[in-house]
């Protein structure tokens, strides 16, 4: 967004100084040098332009997604997280046994029959 304002605006330019210095009349060396001076100086304008909009419109942006997703604060976290679960309570998943299983041959994990042979 930067150079695009930049290189529009300095566009923009070169070609005014150049219609307006053929319109005058003024010889063709003098309308290009001025042409391409002015070219330069409105680039930088265009340059500057261009990275104060687009801070305006990132700043907005940044302001409006606060608003829309506030951050909660530490005790409405402390409030959605629950209470803490202690390490003693844990469940071991291996005490629980399958009612249906069927064995896995563990050479090759792909390889698992529903009778419980473990062949393909």
């Amino acid at each position: 967004m930067v150079r695009l304002c930049g290189a529009s605006l300095g566009l923009f330019a070169f070609f005014v100084a150049t219609l307006q210095g053929l319109l005058a009349g003024n010889p063709t060396e003098i309308v290009l040098w001025r042409a391409i001076g002015a070219l330069a100086v409105f680039c930088a304008l265009g340059l500057v332009t261009g990275w104060v909009a687009f801070r305006v419109l990132d700043e907005h942006a940044i302001d409006l997604h606060r608003r829309m997703f506030p951050e909660p604060d530490d005790d409405a976290q402390a409030h959605l997280a629950g209470p803490a679960v202690e390490t003693d309570s844990a469940v071991d998943v291996n005490e629980f046994e399958v009612a249906d299983a069927t064995e896995v041959d563990h050479e090759d994990p792909l390889a698992i029959s529903a009778d419980g042979a473990g062949h393909r």
